[in-house]
């Protein structure tokens, strides 16, 4: 590729001559540069050693010549360049594509981990007067560079809240409407601040009753869909001037500013409402939070505790569905099944638009204390999902149970419509047996909610009817109780800081019925470390661990003192006491395998400190813990675990707690579709074979694969031996 790239004969007849004795080192060199998955590790550092030669032989063919030259390039025309780099220490030839664009084409794309620590060639800009142009070419360019650009906007409110719409943005990003771009939206908000800062400017001193709601409005709402101007007077008399001072950068906590929340009542009336009859009591998307998107702190006493990209997310369905009922051009039902969930009956609709009273509060949010903090039941049961979901009791003709759907997913989440149609029936039967005992308590209630829905999640044939009658609730509840293991797990995915679902698109994994052994063969590694010093005792344990009481040697497997690999070592080390005991039927249970994504902070951490790896924040001072976060809140990389969780035997009705067991823990790179990472427990740490079975299964089923770059059976080498294949368990590294 480098010799092409020669304008003439000559200097591509000196190079060639230069380069003709490291012909096959060069061939090993573009493998490299192109992942290396399939090169051998011993042609890979013969290359390394061979790139000196190779480069200079480069730079004497470009002192004959320039390598530079027009030509095609996977389908497009542009200038191509041949330039030498260093790659974590490697030097390296990278061909890259000088578009017209002002952008570059790479022989892949980067991994996240090399996007999270600059490993890669990092874009040029283009040098002006290109193809022969002066100055004038510069500046032409650099106007037209910056008339393609949008105009800045104005934001008259404090930094603090200006950080604070930095962090929200790109939650609303996702979800704006057909036709309506961030830049769009951005110019929306600052002319709602502007309207503001005139007629109602307390609502720019605080984030949950003023910049918070007005960001949402311009992202949910086009402004195309407003009814009105908001420079038209709409504050009433009591409008406060923009010559009366405003404290921006006062005290502030997350109750703060509820005084301004009746200007945002009548600005969104003035915006969004056709008709004075709009109830503002469906507005909780603007103000509600569930306070799990983080803190910013400016100082002492002045704090916003933010909104998570879930609940942001929800909050815009709401906000765009009272905006349809405020416009009046759509029937209501028509509007929430198209918004909301297409389930949704007339009467439990009719019950919802009954809300009465002014624009709802903010919900009571704590400020968190650690990262860990989990906000209150009160938090969610104040949403307006809850209040959708209290409509949909009361139209069964049940009582009010917020308390009891605040702590199921069915106060966190609108689900697909195969999950809400169930979830109606789940309402229905337990309107059904309300005043039976085993629901008289919240918490048993919820746990019976969140089983049925489990059961459903796992397999769709299940249902509430069971040979012709409905379920009993004092078996279902005794199945829950069973699976309490695995419900705490479905509780910790809704606690806390929340993550959005990969966008992938990647889905998880259920086999049912499988043989697996429980436990660990290493779980009291390093306990054994104490061998006795006196003879007899050394004879005894000898005998324990490594012979036979006659004092002939075993013939099966000699007990090992340290797992292997534990916390050293790239190169997988089969355990033949880990092969033993997985084949022990003393340890042998028939089992559910399951692979989830792990969507909050909270599960992240428990999964950490169930497995003992780096995930916790107490490891490193949380260093390691920060770069995986950083990665999943972009939305480049999702965390899976793999569990196994013990099968009740048919006939069994024990109300013995189910063991359950984590085995992986997995990263995928969303975009590439690789899986970068999979890790069991400490102290083993490398997967189990029946787990690494498991994997590849559902790596089949999700098309995913084990060796892209920077996959887990790729590691930093760039390949490996051609006899391997790439899901031989010899593969496996540990990143």
């Amino acid at each position: 590729a480098c010799l092409a790239m020669l304008p003439s004969a000559p200097p591509r007849a000196a190079a060639a001559a230069l380069l003709q004795p490291q012909q096959q080192l060069a061939a090993a060199v573009a493998s490299a540069a192109r992942g290396g998955a399939k090169a051998a590790r011993a042609r890979h550092r013969r290359a390394r050693a061979a790139l000196p030669s190779l480069a200079a032989a480069l730079a004497s063919a470009a002192a004959a010549a320039p390598l530079r030259a027009r030509g095609r390039s996977g389908g497009g025309c542009g200038e191509r360049e041949v330039s030498l780099g260093r790659h974590g220490g490697l030097q390296h030839v990278v061909l890259r594509r000088a578009a017209a664009e002002d952008d570059d084409e790479y022989y892949r794309e980067a991994t996240p981990r090399e996007r999270q620590f600059g490993i890669y060639e990092r874009r040029q800009q283009q040098q002006s007067g290109r193809g022969g142009g002066g100055g004038g070419s510069s500046s032409s360019s650099s106007s037209s560079s910056s008339s393609s650009r949008s105009e800045g906007v104005t934001l008259p409110i404090s930094q603090l809240h200006v950080v604070a719409a930095q962090r929200t943005l790109p939650s609303l990003v996702e979800v704006l409407p057909d036709g309506w771009v961030a830049q769009q939206a951005v110019a929306a908000w600052s002319e709602l601040l502007q309207a503001c800062s005139k007629q109602a400017p307390e609502l720019l001193t605080t984030w949950n009753c003023g910049c918070s709601p007005l960001l949402r409005l311009a992202f949910a709402v086009p402004r195309s869909r407003w009814l009105r101007d908001p420079a038209e007077p709409w504050g009433g008399d009591s409008a406060v001037t923009s010559k009366q001072e405003v404290v921006m950068d006062g005290v502030e906590m997350p109750d703060s500013g509820q005084e301004a929340l009746p200007k945002l009542e009548k600005l969104l009336r003035h915006l969004l409402g056709r008709y004075d009859d709009l109830s503002v009591a469906l507005a909780g998307g603007f103000t509600w939070s569930d306070g799990a998107g983080g803190t910013l702190r400016e100082h002492p006493g002045r704090q916003v505790v933010l909104c998570s990209s879930a609940g942001l997310q929800l909050c815009v369905r709401f906000i765009q569905f009272f905006a349809e009922v405020g416009a009046g051009e759509k029937k209501p039902v028509a509007a929430a099944r198209e918004l909301l969930s297409e389930h949704l009956t007339k009467k439990t609709i009719g019950r919802f638009l009954q809300s009465v009273g002014g624009i709802p509060r903010p919900p009571p949010v704590e400020v968190p204390d650690d990262a860990r903090h989990v906000q209150p039941a009160a938090v969610t049961a104040a949403s307006p999902l809850v209040s959708l979901r209290r409509a949909q009791v009361e139209a069964l003709g049940g009582p009010d149970m917020s308390e009891v759907l605040a702590n199921t997913r069915l106060g966190k989440d609108l689900g697909s419509a195969a999950e809400e149609e169930f979830a109606e029936q789940v309402l229905a039967w337990t309107v059904r047996h309300w005043k039976e005992p085993e629901l008289s308590e919240p918490k048993s209630a919820a746990a019976v909610i969140e089983w049925l829905l489990a059961q459903r999640a796992m397999d769709h044939t299940f249902s509430i009817v069971l040979g012709g009658n409905p379920r009993a609730p004092k078996k279902v509840l005794a199945a829950a109780r069973r699976d309490a293991a695995t419900l705490e797990l479905q509780r910790l995915q809704l606690s806390g800081q929340r993550f959005q679902p990969n966008p992938a698109g990647v889905k998880g994994f259920i086999k049912r019925g499988v043989l697996a052994a429980f436990g660990s063969p290493f779980d009291n590694a390093g306990k054994q470390a104490s061998v006795p010093q006196e003879p007899a005792g050394l004879l005894s344990w000898l005998q324990q661990n490594m012979g036979q009481q006659d004092g002939s040697m075993k013939q099966g497997v000699l007990q090992e003192l340290e797992p292997p690999n534990s916390w050293h070592g790239d190169t997988y080390e089969p355990s033949a006491v880990e092969q033993q005991f997985l084949t022990d039927a003393k340890v042998l249970r028939k089992a559910t395998v399951k692979i989830s994504e792990i969507l909050s902070f909270e599960y992240l951490q428990h999964v950490g400190q169930t497995m003992r790896n780096c995930l916790r924040v107490e490891r490193r001072g949380g260093m390691s813990l920060a770069k995986y976060l950083s990665r999943v809140k972009a939305r480049e990389s999702s965390f899976w675990v793999m569990t196994i969780a013990a099968e009740a035997d048919e006939g069994e009705e024990s109300i013995d707690e189910a063991p359950l067991q984590h085995l992986l823990l997995v990263e995928v790179y969303n975009g590439m579709k690789v899986i970068h990472q999979a890790e069991g427990p400490h102290p083993r740490r490398w997967p189990r074979t029946d787990a690494w079975g498991w994997l590849q299964e559902w790596a089949e089923q999700e098309g995913l694969r084990p060796d892209g770059p920077e996959g887990v059976t790729v590691g930093p080498y760039g390949g490996y031996e051609s006899e391997l294949g790439p899901w031989d368990i010899r593969r496996c590294f540990l990143w």
